[in-house]
Parts: C-alpha cells; structure tokens; sequence
C-alpha cells in the first residue's frame, strides 16, 4: 500500500517537475532571444570605409597622379592612402588630400583632418557616411592643383598653402541644365597644423574663393 502511495506522489508530481523545467527551458530561450535582439555589433570605421565606392583606375598605381608631381600614384600619394606613409610637410597634406578627393578615398580625408578642424568630428562612422553621401564630389571632374609655397606660421608645428584647383563639371545642374564640362576654379588659403614627434600634419582651416565674377573676394565657407 505504501509503495503505491510513493507512486501515486510520484506520478502526482511529475507533471509539475516537467512543467518547472519546460518554464526554465523557456526563459532560457526567451534570454536568449533577448541577447539576439541586440544584433551583430556596429560596423567599424575600417568596414565603412572598405564598402564605399572610389574612383581609383583599374591600374591607379601606373597612373599619373592626380596632385601633378609628375610622379606615378604609386611612387607618390598612393602610399600615404595606404596608411605606409604620412605626411611630413603641409605640402605633402595638401596633395595627398587633393588626391584622396580625386579619387573619392574619404577616409583618408578623415584622418588628415586636425581636431582643430570645424569639420572635424568625433563619430568617424557618421562622419564618412555623410563625406560619402555629399562631401566627395561627385558631381566635378578634378582637373589640376595648382600649390602656392609653404608659409611659416607662429611656430614650427603651424603652416599655410595658397592653392587654385580647377574643377569641370559633369551631368546637370540644380535645376537640370546640363552643366557638362563647365570649369571652376576655387582658391584657397589653407592652415595645416602638426600635432608632434613623429610628424602627423593635418588640415585645420581653409578660406575658399571662387573665380566667379562678383564673388572673387567672398570667402564662400564661412
């Protein structure tokens, strides 16, 4: 008689164990499902980058470069877009940077441009999803650099470019006429700044004009 009292209490409870471990099962998905709604983490700055569209030639490194050394890219700004090289003069700024806009490489801009830089941002991942969308261009053919010399500024660590580059444009303008191949020239006095041992100089600020009659003296990014 005892035995089966055992059994019935047995058989009595069992659908209660079951129950308990079917509810912990349960949370234990339910917390999981949870951990998964946080999703993969956010891309990196790198990954950004590495997906943008550039407009480099199939063999860019044979080329001409675009900042008119007279050098291939490859024996010239290419190293720097890759990060073997940086630059060590204002000059060296300014060209691979005019380069990298050439070439559609915003990344490159980023990491040229001085904390000091009113462009400068802390979100890089942001801040090259927005170069990519209105920042590099696209609607201009670069056509040539024209660099004026390096001026000393305060110390050793601050310098200043005068430069002219000249744009063609390509497909139609804001209110679709075709702008195909009209020509721009913007100037612009730039200050670089370096930020220490080893050399690491940046862009930090630009007063941009234009050749258009009537604004030849207006400073067009303040």
């Amino acid at each position: 008689m005892l035995h089966l009292l055992i059994l019935a209490c047995f058989v009595c409870r069992l659908p209660l164990a079951s129950s308990f471990a079917a509810k912990k099962a349960s949370k234990g998905r339910q917390a999981a499902s949870t951990r998964k709604g946080f999703g993969a983490p956010p891309p990196t700055f790198e990954q950004v980058a590495s997906g943008l569209k550039n407009r480099l030639p199939e063999a860019a490194s044979s080329e001409a470069c675009p900042c008119g050394s007279g050098q291939k890219y490859g024996d010239c700004c290419q190293p720097f877009h890759l990060g073997s090289k940086w630059p060590q003069s204002p000059r060296e700024v300014l060209q691979t940077r005019y380069s990298a806009f050439a070439y559609r490489l915003p990344a490159y801009i980023i990491d040229t441009t001085h904390p000091e830089c009113r462009d400068w941002r802390p979100n890089k991942v942001d801040w090259i999803k927005d170069l990519d969308r209105q920042g590099m261009f696209d609607s201009y053919e670069f056509v040539s650099l024209e660099p004026g010399e390096e001026e000393a500024g305060s110390d050793d660590n601050e310098g200043y470019i005068t430069f002219k580059v000249q744009l063609k444009a390509k497909g139609t303008g804001a209110g679709g006429e075709s702008i195909e191949g009209q020509e721009m020239i913007l100037s612009e006095r730039s200050k670089f700044l370096n930020d220490g041992e080893p050399l690491c100089w940046r862009y930090a600020s630009g007063e941009v004009k234009s050749d258009v009659s009537g604004l030849d003296d207006v400073v067009l990014n303040r």
